[in-house]
């Protein structure tokens, strides 16, 4: 679009117009992904419900502010991130004395082949590692997160975050050498 500015010689000067996307395409566009993201991170159905509240709440009030959002996807789950960390450290000054007891609803079924036995162990192997991936520290955890669950580059992540891409590898690297440890003290491979 070519618009003219006042003046004596009114030269025409060129503006680029960006299409800014609304509340509504951002969702439909990203609400997946941010879902399954705050899945990933929380331990309950719930507490990724509420994320995902937030997490779009704070991004439509934040709309006006920002003047170019190059990588939505990679804003919206930083977001994220950061109001979970926060949540967690409310969470533990608020509950650094009281315990929280999960209580683990799943029951196994008798197994009646052997097909059905290897995909029990799946399951298991399963469990297992998202178990180990929960246990993490979060500066570990939700890196691995976003790389292997939200399947994002370690650009995507480093620019995320706003850490170094180095940093993103270093987490990743740790996190899986932790992840090793667990499933060779419970399986010994």
């Amino acid at each position: 679009m070519i618009k003219t500015l006042p003046g004596i010689n009114a030269m025409p000067v060129a503006v680029e117009v960006r299409q800014k996307l609304t509340d509504a395409q951002l969702v439909d566009e990203y609400a997946a992904t941010v879902y399954k993201f705050c899945r990933s991170i929380t331990n309950t159905k719930y507490d990724a419900d509420d994320l995902f509240q937030d997490t779009f709440l704070n991004v439509f009030s934040k709309m006006s502010k920002i003047e170019d959002m190059e990588n939505a996807q990679s804003f919206l789950l930083s977001t994220a991130a950061y109001l979970w960390k926060s949540q967690r450290r409310k969470y533990a000054r608020r509950h650094s004395i009281a315990q929280e007891i999960e209580i683990n609803d799943a029951t196994d079924s008798e197994v009646r082949t052997a097909s059905m036995e290897d995909e029990i162990i799946s399951r298991d192997e399963q469990r297992l590692v998202r178990r180990l991936v929960e246990a993490l520290p979060d500066k570990l955890k939700i890196i691995t997160i976003m790389y292997y669950t939200n399947e994002l580059s370690v650009a995507d992540i480093s620019t995320a975050l706003g850490i170094p891409a180095g940093t993103v590898k270093s987490r990743l690297h740790k996190a899986r050498k932790n992840i090793e440890k667990g499933l060779v003290f419970e399986y010994g491979y």
